[in-house]
């Protein structure tokens, strides 16, 4: 190995300079400070690690007790890791003055994909920063991260001191909770609630045709209605929206899908949160942000299904107002209350809450869907980085490819397109008992398998995907619409 010739001085190279007997001494200090019977065991490790408590990693490595390392092995094991983070630090340290200072560090995570604030960066530097001097020296890096547990990539490294795109089943994305949201929630939240706002408003007309496609149908047509059916397009359903209500037709409803956005947003991070506490309780996790895999998951679908519930009533309110405005001009003042009134002077209580069932058996099939497609494309888009750019032979500590937020957003919008077409019918049986005995549809039925029989009597396999096309349509401006203001609002809040 040359040595680094990036910075003309005569102070020492902090890590090529270090002389044998001075590094070999460091290492027998560490290794005896967590040496028992001759040999240090994995748990012994996160005492001398500096790990922040309650954290995953801490957690994964004290759950392997069994690796047990001998001197030579241990000494081979710390100067390996010694170069990796050597590699990452010279990498950071664009400047070559072996002092990683903030702005350096704020380029090299921004680059990596992390967004930070200044506050996030200061508080890392002041953590690593032992001296207090103002920057990071390779000592303190070195000392800091030696014993870390993960692949040395300066992404794992930010994540040591501290998921993406995400689509429901009616294509509304939403933004994942995370552990750094449990810290900042009313942040968060209010961050999550105007980007929904904004995105919802600019795709409500979209929603609006959806609703119209679904609930516009005749399950006994004359012989010049099956001749004129296939006319019935989305062109001819924008042409009737635009002539009953205007602009402002195609926003009707929209005021309760954004006001249900924030006890939906709200209810969803507490359920998760608390699911996520349960399941560490359960599976003797070191806490809840240690659970495996398929607690997430399950915390993530009981969030959908307990959310889901709590703003079912809205969700049909805003449904049946969608379609009770048809065949006049709309005059929007009022109207909810006049149609919660009559909602309940005729069906009570239950009147809110048809097709539940429905809607909360489609939850758990699309959440595994998307996901499971979500990671395969993440997956197999960095196997084919690999074979393109040869990174399986990169040298020690060099850091591997990561996918940006451009095919982050490909990954979310495929798997979640994927995910809501798949459970699609069970979404338009909700949609049309919700809106059965209005103006738009005034069929009423007796269960949803009469929905689905009478729907697959007139319109066969295609009935079911009726409004599929608008629902689609919306996912690319929605995702782009979301993250933008949700990035922006974050910014605004003082959040990274």
């Amino acid at each position: 190995m040359s040595k680094d010739k990036s910075l003309d001085t005569d102070q020492p190279h902090p890590y090529y300079d270090e002389a044998t007997a001075s590094k070999e001494s460091r290492i027998r200090d560490l290794f005896d400070s967590l040496e028992r019977s001759g040999v240090v065991y994995t748990k012994d490790i996160s005492e001398a690690c500096k790990l922040p408590p309650q954290t995953r990693f801490q957690s994964e490595v004290l759950k392997a007790e069994e690796e047990a390392f001998d001197y030579e092995k241990f000494k081979a094991h710390v100067l390996s890791k010694e170069e990796e983070l050597w590699n990452v630090f010279s990498a950071i340290n664009q400047k070559g003055d072996h002092r990683l200072r903030p702005d350096e560090l704020e380029v090299a995570l921004k680059e990596s994909g992390i967004r930070v604030t200044r506050s996030d960066i200061k508080a890392l530097v002041e953590l690593i920063d032992t001296a207090g001097k103002g920057y990071i020296d390779f000592e303190n890096w070195r000392n800091f991260l030696l014993l870390l547990p993960h692949e040395t990539t300066l992404t794992e490294i930010y994540r040591y001191y501290q998921t993406t795109t995400q689509i429901n089943s009616d294509a509304e994305v939403v933004i994942p909770h995370t552990d750094e949201a449990a810290r900042n929630a009313y942040k968060y939240l209010t961050a999550g609630a105007i980007a929904g706002c904004v995105s919802r408003t600019c795709t409500a007309p979209l929603d609006r045709l959806k609703v119209y496609l679904i609930t516009h149908t005749t399950y006994q047509p004359t012989a010049a209605q099956q001749q004129t059916r296939s006319a019935s397009t989305i062109l001819s359903a924008l042409k009737t929206l635009y002539q009953n209500g205007g602009l402002r037709g195609f926003y009707v409803g929209n005021g309760l899908n954004v006001i249900k956005i924030i006890p939906e947003s709200a209810i969803k991070f507490y359920v998760f949160e608390t699911s996520k506490a349960v399941i560490a309780q359960m599976t003797g996790a070191q806490d809840k942000n240690s659970i495996p895999v398929h607690g997430r998951f399950i915390a993530g679908g009981l969030a959908g299904l307990c959310s889901q519930f709590c703003i079912y009533p809205l969700e049909t309110l805003k449904t049946r107002i969608m379609s009770s405005q048809d065949g006049q001009k709309s005059n929007n003042k009022h109207i909810a209350l006049k149609t919660i009134k009559e909602m309940y002077k005729t069906g009570g209580p239950r009147a809110f809450w048809p097709g539940l069932l429905m809607s909360l058996m489609g939850v758990f099939p699309y959440q595994a869907l998307d996901m499971g497609i979500y990671e395969t494309l993440k997956v197999s888009y960095l196997q084919s980085m690999d074979k393109a750019t040869h990174t399986k032979n990169l040298p020690a500590g060099a850091e591997k490819p990561h996918p940006n937020v451009l095919v982050l957003w490909m990954c979310g919008m495929v798997s979640g397109s994927i995910g809501a077409s798949s459970v699609y019918p069970l979404n338009m049986i909700r949609t049309r008992l919700q809106a059965q005995g209005t103006v738009a549809h005034p069929y009423v039925y007796t269960s949803a398998w009469d929905v689905a029989r009478k729907t697959y009597r007139a319109d066969g396999v295609r009935g079911f995907y009726k409004g599929l096309g608008p629902t689609l349509f919306k996912v690319v401006p929605s995702i782009s619409i979301s993250y933008a203001v949700y990035e922006f609002s974050k910014r605004s809040l003082g959040i990274s």
